[in-house]
């Protein structure tokens, strides 16, 4: 029940900040980003529409047709890789924002200054790089062990529900580990921190998932909100700010 009251009174206080016009710069580059990925994409689909082939004789027609079938189809391929290099910059690239952002929340509210620098940065980047390849051996793994149960006993009505829980359990660790890269947990201390609550992984992942999925504007809004509601949840796991009565 604590996970629970812990993810309301960081949703709680997340928002309080937002509306008293804190932390708001953090929104700006990936908002930035989807102006330009939106924008570019409106630009290349009037070029696709713009050289839409036409003839009057039905012969030429035809050929036409599917030429401009063929264009379509690229510019659909190019959409699906351009949204992927775009979700990688919101998520990867922007990540020492984030990291910087969570640096912030908890220096405001534990009142303790958190070391920074160049070699930390580096440090951090390679710690990351190294989380995201165990976290996706560990998903996978831990898909392929459900899936081979499911096809065994058949457990069809559940696998959305499951595979839901194990997508969000793995998008909650990669955001709790910046607080736990900050408070000196190694890798695999990590993780086990992540398997000791998993009910609080599951629950910021989903958040995540949700925002993430709300049209143009979740996927940039979506890491910001994410990291602020996960700090405020580890300050309160850690007992590094009291539950109530927190400024």
């Amino acid at each position: 029940m604590k996970t629970f009251n812990y993810h309301i009174k960081a949703i709680t206080n997340t928002f309080k900040e937002i509306f008293q016009g804190n932390f708001i710069l953090y929104f700006i580059p990936g908002i930035i980003l989807t102006i330009i990925y939106y924008w570019f994409l409106h630009n290349a689909s009037t070029i696709v529409k713009a050289n839409k082939l036409t003839s009057e004789y039905s012969w030429i027609n035809w050929i036409f047709e599917y030429i401009n079938y063929t264009l379509i189809k690229i510019f659909q391929l190019f959409q699906i890789i351009s949204k992927q290099i775009y979700i990688f910059l919101i998520l990867t690239i922007f990540s020492p924002f984030n990291t910087y952002l969570g640096e912030k929340i908890e220096e405001k509210y534990t009142k303790k200054k958190i070391e920074g620098g160049l070699s930390r940065f580096i440090k951090d980047i390679l710690r990351m790089i190294l989380i995201v390849i165990l976290a996706l051996i560990l998903e996978f793994f831990i898909i392929i062990i459900y899936w081979t149960i499911s096809w065994i006993i058949d457990l069809d009505i559940l696998d959305h529900i499951i595979y839901f829980c194990i997508t969000s359990f793995f998008f909650g660790f990669s955001f709790y580990d910046f607080a736990l890269e900050r408070n000196k947990l190694g890798v695999f201390n990590s993780i086990g921190f992540a398997f000791s609550n998993p009910l609080t992984m599951i629950l910021t992942g989903g958040i995540f998932l949700i925002l993430f999925n709300i049209p143009i504007i979740g996927i940039p809004i979506a890491p910001v909100l994410t990291l602020m509601i996960s700090t405020f949840v580890y300050l309160y796991l850690k007992k590094q700010i009291p539950y109530h009565n927190n400024k």
